[in-house]
């Protein structure tokens, strides 16, 4: 099978129970972490396992990567990027470009909204809602780069 994909995966629900951590350090709540085998079991089930995942570095999105080996370990090709968090569609793009391995066939990137929302409507050419630990998928026409 020749096809790529890229995935963009908003991170799990995140807890607001602690006012003296930053927006950046929120961690998951008990309904984030529950969310996220049920997605990873899924993906499997659609032979969608990433080979790469590039990932904010905000703390609910890491947790979301890592619960995400529940089911599939994670590839050793994990990239931690500050520049995911709260990222613009465009920002995104570039990030995909930049560190998306040539050689890489399912790119999964974890992060948040509102950019990624923005991204998935503009890709997909229609509005598109993602709410916590969605996933959107889009195979590429063109397989030979991100």
């Amino acid at each position: 099978m020749n096809d790529r994909y890229l995935i963009l995966m908003r991170h799990a629900k995140s807890s607001w129970a602690s006012a003296s951590l930053s927006d950046f350090d929120r961690p998951l709540n008990d309904r984030g972490r529950t969310a996220v085998p049920v997605m990873s079991k899924w993906l499997e089930s659609q032979a969608l396992v990433p080979d790469c995942v590039l990932c904010s570095t905000a703390t609910r999105a890491q947790q979301t990567a890592e619960l995400l080996s529940g089911s599939w370990p994670l590839p050793n090709s994990k990239i931690d990027l500050q520049e995911l968090y709260l990222a613009s569609p465009g920002t995104i793009l570039e990030a995909i470009q930049e560190h998306g391995p040539a050689e890489s066939r399912i790119l999964l990137i974890v992060g948040h909204n509102p950019g990624f929302e923005v991204l998935a409507s503009m890709l997909s050419g229609r509005a598109m809602a993602m709410p916590t630990a969605a996933v959107a998928i889009f195979r590429l026409l063109t397989p030979n780069s991100w």
